[in-house]
Order: C-alpha cells, then structure tokens, then sequence
C-alpha cells in the first residue's frame, strides 16, 4: 500500500504519470426537482424530492453530502400521503400505485475515456475510489490561488455536442437521477422547477489523482499500482453565475462557499467573552 506522499513523490519524477481530473456536480433537491405532491399522477422517468431533505446515509458528514431523489418507475398516481423515502442509492418505496427508486442527485464527468477496449460507455468510462466519470466534453480553469488576497473564480466550460447518458447506467454502475442529455438539455429541465435557475446554486467538486493510481476497471490489464486513496484535496466551489449559453457551449462562473456578495469572515464580531485572550498583550 502505498501513502499520501507517493502522489507528490511521483510528480518530482522526470517523467511523472498524468494527472487526472474527474468533475462531479452535485445538483440541489429544492432547486432543481420538484417536491414530490400527494394525489398526483407521474410519468415514468418523473424525479422528485422528499419535501424534507434526505442525504444518502454514510455522507451526512462529508463535503458535500450527497442529495438524494426518487425517480417514478412506472406511471401512477401517489398516495395522500409522504411516503418513507429511502436514503440508500438503489432502494424503493411504494407509494399508492407508484414505485420510487432513490438515486444519487450527482453527475460526475471526466473529459475523454479510459484505456480499456471496449464500446460500452460505462466501460470507457474513468472509474475511480469506487465512482464512475462518464465521457463528457467538459473543461475547468481558474483554480490557481493568488497571494493577492483575491479567491479563485474557475470558470467551467461544457460542449452541448455530445449529451450526458449517465441516468442510463444501472444503479450498480453509478447510474445517477436525472436530468441527462446535452447541458443545455438538463439546463432547460431544472429551469422548469426554478426559473431562469440554470443550475446555480450546484456544487461543482474536482478530484484530481494520476494515471497511475487508477483501478483495474480502467484498463484492460492488471494495474498493479492501483490506489484510490491517491489524490489531491478535492476543489469544492458553488455554481453562481451562468456565463454564456449558445449552441456550441455553456460556461459557468464558479465560487468558493465563502465567496459570495457581503459575506465576511468571522461573521460576528468575536468578544473577549467568547475568547478570553482577545485585547490582551502576550504575558
């Protein structure tokens, strides 16, 4: 097994191994689904949110947790009442004549394939600490911090050529809720829950790990190198502002938490009261 400084160490190398940068967008339940209604009929395919917010169990303490959402198998009417919506990937509730399948409010992208041979889009996609990156014609910039007192502002680009089909993987294979298509296909979806929302209000996290450290899954070979818990700190930023929309692209500014219009940090005034030590000369 290797450690966390095995990734450092083999980017000193003369030739190290690439890095690899895996972006998942973890979409909000409020915003971009409709809560689910009592004595309404559903189409299949129909994705709703719990009218209280449910988090895939085990993620409640991670950054981001992990939305969950429910997809209507079969169409139906529901019952007069909220069902018990599962907070497990995969797990079903029957509600009247309905049944909800819970899924993972969570796309995750990588631009370009793996190197297995094969035609299967799950298969080509990048596997990586047990998660799938389906091909996607995305790109990310803007990362880089500045010692100039000012936060990054990435800027993240998606081609509206090649549409998104991760909703069509099995559970068992990462599949995730939808919206799907080209992202101006899933922008137009979430804007008719929120409009004009186009996807604001997303987190956007990057990983970054290099070629070396992916698992078997991604090629056609034993890697003997495998290791999932060899990456870099995830890159955590807010979706706040959509750039530009036209036939080619979408491009999105992105934020840090922390970054938004008057906000401070602290954000109260801290008094000796709470810190003793505050006002005082070093004794």
């Amino acid at each position: 097994m290797t450690t966390p400084a095995d990734t450092v160490t083999e980017l000193q190398k003369p030739n190290p191994s690439e890095i690899i940068e895996l972006f998942e967008i973890y979409l909000d339940q409020r915003l971009h689904y409709a809560d689910w209604e009592a004595n309404k009929a559903y189409s299949a395919g129909e994705t709703v949110s719990s009218t209280a917010l449910i988090f895939e169990t085990g993620t409640t303490d991670l950054l981001p947790p992990t939305p969950m959402v429910f997809e209507c198998s079969s169409s139906g009417t529901s019952g007069g009442s909220l069902p018990s919506f599962p907070n497990t990937n995969g797990a079903t509730v029957t509600d009247n004549n309905i049944t909800w399948t819970a899924k993972r409010a969570v796309k995750r992208f990588h631009a370009g394939t793996n190197l297995k041979n094969t035609t299967s889009l799950h298969e080509a996609s990048i596997h990586f600490d047990g998660k799938v990156f389906e091909p996607f014609p995305i790109m990310a910039e803007g990362f880089e911090m500045s010692g100039k007192g000012t936060l990054p502002r990435p800027l993240l680009t998606i081609s509206n050529i090649s549409p998104s089909l991760a909703n069509t993987f099995s559970i068992a294979n990462g599949g995730t809720a939808l919206p799907s298509g080209t992202i101006s296909a899933i922008l137009l979806e979430v804007n008719k829950i929120t409009r004009g929302n186009d996807l604001i209000g997303s987190t956007l996290v990057r990983i970054r790990t290099l070629r070396k450290f992916l698992s078997d899954e991604n090629f056609d070979t034993t890697n003997s190198t495998a290791d999932n818990s060899q990456k870099f700190p995830d890159d955590i930023f807010m979706i706040v502002r959509k750039v530009v929309e036209n036939q080619e692209f979408v491009q999105f500014e992105c934020a840090m938490p922390n970054d938004e219009f008057g906000i401070k940090l602290p954000r109260r005034q801290v008094l000796p009261d709470d810190f003793p030590a505050i006002g005082e000369f070093f004794q």
